[in-house]
């Protein structure tokens, strides 16, 4: 177990020495980082906050950041701040090593920095949120020997630490999707949903022309991923001392994953479906012991008459993407990809209603942050993307996509609010990019994923000519549940060549 070491407050010499750079990660630098970890988990239980300590604090003059954001234990080592934004604003600070203040100082609203990891990887982490800016600006200037007493203007602006609840704690609101709940969703998923293949295939690699870490989610009863964030749901759901009969519109997976979890807690359900759903989707949810109403032209009309539906008989609308059990059972992904320490550049991941954009992204900017998070939407459905880029809530007429699985016309308001400092870009494909990715799917993983399942490698292959030779990138393939003139297509293509 690593030693929990004193931290020095304001007074000691030591804190206004500058740092020295690490030239290597030695056995003496993995073990000052270990115990960096365990001081900051230690006062935190303490104290009850505390996000980050350098290295420093311990008596250690070296230009090394732990921080702990709720998810994964990250460490800055010899971090550059290369962009600071012109933009500026108060906060109420803390400091391990002033315990009896809070200070009010002015710090730039955003900004970018580089850094090693404990491998020595460069990372560079990009125009980081005015809360993460703060926290960052005020360990860096730890290193530079700089303590946040010396940033105040006013002597008011130094207030006693038994005001922290009042002037800090509002500036630092959580999230609506709990980190603590993604850590322990697993206790309430089957098992035939958890640890998923995680892997690189030395083939899909030359074809990308960079490193692909492939997180597989089609290998279970349902061929797709959902089946997490629907048993997390219902799991609490059953909880209540009368559950609600429940309702849900999906284009197939979804009621799939809702039917499964209500057949195994013995809870009815009726699932409203487009009339032109993936037949083979409808025989597996009806094959579950869902009742399954077809209503609509396309999801969005299904989703309509699935909440009237639910009004009308005193049923739970549950919506995939609205509640937040249900992105957070979704977030079990990302827990698993990073349990290896496994550290990537970029994440790009099918976005229809955002339940798993949302939930893969609160853990990995809490674990891996510079991790850019990226989202991948049809062209032929674009409301979200839309929707993200202007800040306001987009729909759009109709949707033009064999992507069924994330066709969405009217988007979420509660996951779009979400995607807030998770989501770094969304990018749009059209159908014939979504072809290739299901091509390289069957090619080189032997995999038949649906359009939905396959975005994420078809946009590493429409962007092949953009990666770093470095470059190392994930993708979530989500389902394998393609219709069977999909199937025919594909099979026909392939074997063609």
């Amino acid at each position: 177990m690593s030693q929990i070491r004193t931290i020095l407050t304001e007074g000691d010499p030591r804190l206004r020495a500058a740092s020295q750079p690490i030239e290597d990660i030695t056995s003496h630098i993995a073990r000052v980082i270990s115990e960096l970890h365990a001081t900051l988990a230690n006062f935190k239980a303490r104290t009850g906050f505390g996000r980050a300590i350098s290295a420093p604090q311990i008596g250690e003059p070296l230009r090394i950041v732990a921080i702990q954001l709720g998810g994964r234990p990250l460490t800055l080592i010899n971090p550059v701040i290369v962009w600071r934004s012109e933009e500026t604003q108060p906060v109420w600070d803390d400091c391990m090593s002033v315990p009896d203040h809070i200070a009010n100082v002015r710090r730039h609203t955003s900004i970018s920095l580089t850094y090693q990891n404990e491998r020595g990887k460069t990372c560079h982490w990009h125009h980081l949120s005015a809360s993460l800016a703060e926290l960052i600006q005020h360990e860096v200037d730890h290193l530079d020997g700089v303590l946040m007493v010396n940033r105040i203007e006013r002597q008011e602006d130094l207030q006693p630490i038994a005001h922290h609840a009042e002037l800090i704690a509002p500036q630092r609101s959580e999230h609506r999707i709990m980190l603590d709940h993604i850590a322990s969703a697993s206790r309430y998923i089957t098992p035939t949903f958890l640890a998923t293949p995680q892997y690189r295939s030395p083939s899909l690699d030359a074809a990308l022309g960079v490193a692909m870490t492939v997180k597989v989610e089609t290998l279970n009863p349902l061929r797709n991923f959902k089946g997490r964030g629907a048993d997390h749901f219902v799991s609490h759901h059953i909880e209540q001392k009368k559950p609600a009969p429940l309702v849900c519109a999906s284009a197939g997976n979804w009621g799939l994953a809702l039917a499964h979890a209500c057949k195994q807690h013995g809870l009815p359900l009726s699932v409203f479906v487009a009339e032109n759903a993936n037949p083979l989707k409808i025989a597996g949810i009806r094959a579950l012991g869902a009742e399954v109403i077809s209503a609509g032209e396309d999801f969005d009309q299904a989703k309509q008459a699935a909440a009237h539906f639910a009004q009308q008989h005193g049923g739970l609308f549950v919506e995939d993407g609205r509640q937040a059990a249900i992105t957070e059972g979704a977030g079990t992904i990302a827990v698993e990809m990073l349990a290896r320490s496994d550290t990537f550049d970029t994440l790009l991941v099918p976005l229809g209603n955002g339940a798993l954009i949302n939930g893969v992204g609160r853990w990995f900017k809490a674990s891996s942050p510079a991790t850019r998070v990226i989202g991948i939407c049809p062209q032929g459905a674009d409301a979200t993307w839309q929707s993200w880029r202007r800040g306001t809530l987009v729909t759009n007429d109709r949707v033009d996509t064999m992507a069924d699985g994330v066709a969405v016309r009217a988007p979420i308001t509660e996951a779009l609010e979400d995607m807030r400092d998770l989501v770094d870009d969304i990018w749009l494909l059209d159908e014939a990019r979504i072809e290739d990715g299901m091509r390289l799917g069957l090619e080189h993983l032997g995999l038949l994923l649906e359009p939905a399942g396959a975005l994420g490698l078809a946009a590493a292959y429409a962007r092949r000519d953009q990666w770093t030779q470095d470059a190392s990138i994930a993708t979530i393939l989500t389902g394998a549940n393609p219709s069977p003139t999909l199937t025919d297509s594909l099979l026909a293509a392939f074997t063609a060549n």
